[in-house]
Order: structure tokens, then sequence, then C-alpha cells
């Protein structure tokens, strides 16, 4: 048996353990990823009409941080967060040699608000398209940065967008993709 004075034993051996402990108690994550797929959405023709919203419908989001959490045995959730936005058109509403874009949004904001009648809490702003950006196919709006959701999210909430722009010549479809990235205990 190794006397504590005996340390060509006894610190290899101890080594060994530390090096078991810091594998083991690295297991659990410190954060994990949700990709959340937005609905087709649809923005009608309507010549010389202005628009007012991206999104004619609200995305009610539908998940359990808490839940999920357990799924990728990480800790219960402390904080959520917007890490990605983005929105790509579909071709659900384009016609063989239909070519659409979003060049008919000059401008959007994206929040994240409360879907409980009498909640106290406020609707934030989590992204914005501050001015039009061209004909292009998809596009991912700029994040509004340190907007813990969490509270929304255990509440329930839902993503809505104003906006600016004419209604474009004829309908245009599109989606997107939400990622959150969530920090746990």
């Amino acid at each position: 048996m190794p006397t504590l004075t005996d340390t060509k034993s006894i610190w290899p051996r101890l080594s060994v353990v530390a090096v078991l402990f810091g594998l083991t108690a690295g297991c659990q994550p410190s954060n994990f990823e949700m990709t959340l797929d937005l609905p087709e959405r649809r923005q009608s023709a309507n010549p010389a009409g202005a628009i007012t919203t991206f999104l004619p419908t609200p995305f009610v989001f539908v998940v359990n941080l808490t839940d999920e959490a357990k799924i990728r045995n990480a800790n219960p959730p402390r904080q959520a967060f917007l890490k990605d936005l983005s929105f790509s058109i579909t071709s659900t509403a384009r016609p063989v040699g239909d070519i659409d874009t979003f060049d008919y949004l000059n401008t959007a904001e994206f929040f994240v608000e409360p879907t409980r009648p009498g909640s106290v809490l406020e609707k934030v702003k989590v992204a914005i398209v501050p001015s039009k950006q061209g004909p292009t196919g998809e596009f991912w709006p700029s994040l509004v940065s340190n907007v813990n959701l969490l509270p929304l999210l255990q509440e329930g909430a839902h993503l809505t967008a104003t906006a600016t722009g004419v209604t474009p010549p004829d309908d245009v479809s599109y989606s997107g993709k939400i990622v959150l990235s969530v920090d746990v205990f």
C-alpha cells in the first residue's frame, strides 16, 4: 500500500482519477441549438398596394425548451436567444417563367410577443431589415443582440413582423427558418 510520501505510485493514480473526472464532468452540454421551420406564407399581389406586415399570420412558437433539454441530456434552460433568422422564396406561387424576389420589401421589423392574454411580458424586437435588400430570393434580417426569449417562449409566444414596401406584381410565396440558441444551467 502506498504511503503519502510515496509520490511515485500515488500521483499517477490521482492523475488518472482527475482525467476521468474531467471527462465525465464535461458530458453535460452548456447550450444547444434548435431549428424551427416557418411554414410557407404568401404575399398576395395587389396593384399599387402598400404592405404593412411581412408575416400575414404570426408564427406561433410551439416548443417546450425544458423537454428539449431533457431529450438532449442537458440541464434545464437558463436563457434562449435568436441565433439565425432567414427567409427564402418558394416555388408554390411561381409558375414556369416567373421570377419572384423580395424586392417588393423596403424595410421590416421582427418581434416576439406573448400570446397569453393579460401577460406582463412585453413584445421585443428581435431582428430588422433596415433598407431594401434588392432583388434577391432569400434574406437574413439583422438580429438584435442579447434578447433573452426564454420567458416569452416558456409562457407562449409568436413571431410577428411589420414592413414597408409595395405589393408585388404577382403572388410571392416564401418560407423561413429560425435557429434558437439555448443556454443551460
